[in-house]
């Protein structure tokens, strides 16, 4: 059965709770009513079976009473008891099993929703957000997370429950004894209140402290193997070692912090629940020698307490290990519920692209306060044009491209596609209408045929195939094991760079958006390969409105028009001719290109 969050609920939510309690009931919201009452009878299962469990010591108290009294009409009198024996742990037999029913229909639902809202929250983080983050620690949050949930709630059916259910009963029974017995039991809920509030904030620092240690940990096991060739490249096993090493040392400290801690807390609990046994022990015997407690009552208080006693320290064995769930879950609900960035206004429009006129209305960005990269930049794209991006490193370039797909919002000015404020339509529309080619193109580690889907995931078998072959994908795809069900490895690792950049190519192809962003698309690749998908690059580019980044100056030659940027400034525009003749920047650059390539920075002269 499949199980997820329910995608009629807005897509963006402002914020996702941050503290454990608010987020569970943040889950359940967005759970079934199904689940909700599944849960509910799975917790009532629990209580009955439990009540059944501690009755089972009474019954049993009875038939020692019947025992040491009935003489010779013994089985006369013990089979009622037995009978009853053998009713509730019939009752309780039952119980379980219908609560394990319960639990096989609504706890996947439940880790299904946690593990949902939170990748959702997750994937609507910005570039600058995910860039500063181990992407394998991230994943890991969302996993944990969803386990977290899982052994929080256990401990409420399996522990916390049940320990309620039989201080309840056993209370009542007591009672029936003498309230004397009785009292005990808040005393034993006070000394548990007292332990729980007085120890409660450290254990739960320790165990956030070993959480964030072992997330820091996994953070650079993840890096050193998603980057395993740099590293037998450079000889780089020893550095590796060492980080490992050191990542590894704070995460032994604050285990053995935490461990100290808790046989501090173990120490003093055991102490006082020796007192509180003995003392109860001795009131018990204390009534049987005055004759005011029987047979049957003092086996029973013997059964219930021993019962008691075990299910408080399994209890309070369980809440220990609770504060380590609680603080795995609260660092990585601290990590993925940081604010979003980038939101969409509320009753957000989204973008119609009919031409696809690109006009950037003095625009002001800067990553840094007091540090801009632009100020007032103007630059207008009429539609269906292919314009060409050229400046050192620096310039500006990637940044534009940045802004248009909304990565960060400017500052002041707007961005405007067909007359529209791409700040003020829905982000989702934005996307849907500008396909990217990068320098790095990313593949799933899936076939290539969903790789290239994925532009548009209802295209037709025929549509992908249309797309392989416009994008000059279709001849190395027809040599693969599998044709397009061919998985393509971890990244692509299994292609080469002119093929993953073929693959590419065939997605924003077959996305078929109005404006199209190729950002340094062919810089990665030798002058052969990319004169072999030269054409690939030119079929995508038809009837789009393209705008093209490229540090190789030959690359432009086919555009209709090459905006030449500085320090965040248009310094020159016009076609690739004009420039060449003109005999300024563009035309010094094309001097100055190295293998094909421009220099990283201008000499002085360039720019004069």
């Amino acid at each position: 059965m499949r199980h997820s969050i329910d995608l009629s609920l807005p897509k963006r939510i402002p914020r996702t709770p941050e503290k454990p309690l608010p987020f569970i009931r943040y889950v359940l919201q967005h759970c079934s009513p199904g689940m909700k009452w599944q849960a509910g009878a799975a917790y009532l299962f629990e209580i009955i079976s439990t009540a059944a469990d501690t009755l089972v010591t009474w019954a049993l108290g009875r038939i020692v009473g019947v025992i040491a009294t009935a003489g010779d009409r013994l089985w006369e009198k013990v089979t009622y008891e037995l009978l009853i024996l053998a009713g509730l742990w019939t009752l309780r037999n039952i119980s379980y099993r219908c609560r394990e029913y319960m639990e096989r229909h609504y706890v996947p639902e439940l880790l299904n929703t946690t593990r949902a809202l939170l990748f959702a929250r997750l994937i609507q983080q910005s570039q600058a957000f995910l860039h500063a983050n181990f992407a394998g620690v991230l994943a890991n949050h969302v996993r944990r997370a969803g386990d977290v949930i899982s052994g929080l709630r256990d401990k409420m059916q399996y522990s916390i429950i049940p320990l309620a259910v039989r201080f309840v009963t056993a209370g009542v029974l007591l009672w029936g004894i003498t309230p004397q017995f009785a009292l005990f039991i808040p005393g034993f809920l006070v000394v548990g209140a007292i332990c729980a509030v007085l120890t409660a904030p450290k254990w739960t620092m320790l165990s956030l402290q070993q959480a964030e240690k072992s997330s820091l940990l996994t953070g650079y096991i993840v890096d050193s193997t998603t980057n395993l060739s740099i590293v037998q490249q450079n000889v780089g096993w020893r550095e590796e070692l060492n980080r490992l090493d050191h990542a590894q040392d704070q995460m032994t400290q604050t285990f053995v912090n935490r461990l100290r801690w808790v046989s501090w807390f173990w120490g003093i609990f055991d102490t006082i629940m020796t007192f509180f046994l003995c003392g109860f022990m001795a009131l018990v015997v204390h009534g049987w020698q005055q004759g005011n407690v029987s047979t049957a009552q003092l086996a029973m208080t013997v059964g219930l307490s021993m019962n008691l006693f075990g299910a408080i320290a399994g209890t309070v064995n369980l809440l220990s290990s609770k504060f380590d769930d609680i603080g795995i879950l609260q660092e990585a609900l601290h990590k993925i519920s940081t604010p979003l960035s980038i939101l969409d206004k509320p009753g957000a429009p989204d973008l119609q692209v009919v031409q696809g006129a690109i006009d950037f209305r003095d625009v002001d960005f800067s990553y840094i306060p007091g540090q801009p990269v632009f100020e007032k930049l103007n630059l207008f794209i009429p539609a269906g044009q292919r314009v060409g991006l050229v400046g050192v490193s620096g310039a500006g370039k990637s940044t534009l491209c940045h802004l248009l797909l909304r990565a960060h919002d400017v500052t002041g000015g707007g961005i405007y596609i067909d007359g529209q404020n791409i700040a003020e339509v829905t982000q989702d529309s934005l996307h849907a209408s500008i396909s990217v080619i990068p320098q790095e193109p990313v593949l799933f580690h899936r076939t290539l045929g969903e790789n290239i889907r994925y532009g548009r995931l209802a295209a037709t078998p025929a549509e992908v195939e249309s797309a392989a072959r416009a994008a000059e994908a279709q001849n190395f795809i027809a040599t693969m094991p599998k044709g397009y069900d061919t998985l393509v490895g971890e990244r692509g690792v299994k292609l080469s760079g002119g093929q993953r950049q073929r693959i590419a190519i065939a997605r924003a192809i077959i996305k078929d958006a109005p404006v199209l962003v190729l950002d340094e698309a062919t810089s990665a690749l030798d002058s052969e390969t990319e004169k072999a998908i030269q054409s690939a690059m030119m079929h995508a580019m038809e009837g789009r409105t393209t705008v093209v980044i490229a540090h190789r100056l030959s690359t432009l030659s086919h555009m209709d028009r090459i905006v030449v940027m500085e320090h965040g400034r248009v310094i020159e525009d016009g076609s690739f001719e004009d420039l060449l003749a003109h005999g300024g920047v563009f035309a010094r650059l094309w001097k100055l290109q190295a293998g094909g390539f421009l220099p990283d920075a201008l000499p002085q002269a360039v720019g004069q």
